[in-house]
């Protein structure tokens, strides 16, 4: 059985990560794709806790390090440590997902797009693995010998970046 890929966007706060990740899990999801994301909290203030008033909420805070609640459609996980990424991926693969995109952790080397919104971003280019970049500016990134996509006209080469994200081969 194939692995399934990964790959990572990355790119400063309010860079437009998130929205690009919809795009594409908007896109796979209509291919029929199973698309799993991993989202790196970075901030210092917590992860928001399960609804409280809930036997799993009580569950937690009677101190579960794990817990979870799991209906017919639908699973929600708890757990009070972190997590390295790899270790993540593992955890994801369980499912057999057939791509997992991760926002953010930076420098871990798994194949990555980066979001580029000024200049000062740049220092970004330094990373490993970088398959494609999305700028907010185009003489920003003039540059830049890899693909560069205009955050304005991105969605118009969904195709050929969806098949760059799951690892296929990109026909010119």
């Amino acid at each position: 059985m194939k692995q399934s890929p990964v790959f990572q966007m990355i790119g400063y706060k309010n860079s437009g990560k998130t929205t690009f990740l919809s795009e594409l899990v908007e896109y796979g999801a209509n291919k029929g794709d199973r698309v799993a994301v991993i989202k790196h909290h970075g901030h210092k203030e917590p992860l928001q806790e399960m609804h409280r008033e809930t036997d799993t909420y009580k569950l937690k805070k009677s101190g579960s390090f794990l817990t979870g609640v799991a209906s017919p459609n639908a699973l929600q996980i708890e757990m009070n440590q972190g997590m390295e990424l790899d270790r993540l991926i593992e955890f994801y693969r369980f499912f057999s997902p057939d791509l997992i995109l991760v926002e953010g952790y930076k420098q871990d080397r798994y194949p990555k797009g980066v979001l580029i919104r000024r200049k000062e971003d740049l220092s970004l280019m330094d990373l490993a693995n970088i398959q494609f970049v999305i700028t907010w500016d185009v003489e920003v990134t003039s540059h830049i010998e890899l693909p560069v996509y205009s955050v304005e006209t991105w969605t118009k080469h969904l195709e050929k970046i969806y098949q760059t994200v799951r690892g296929d081969t990109v026909n010119e």
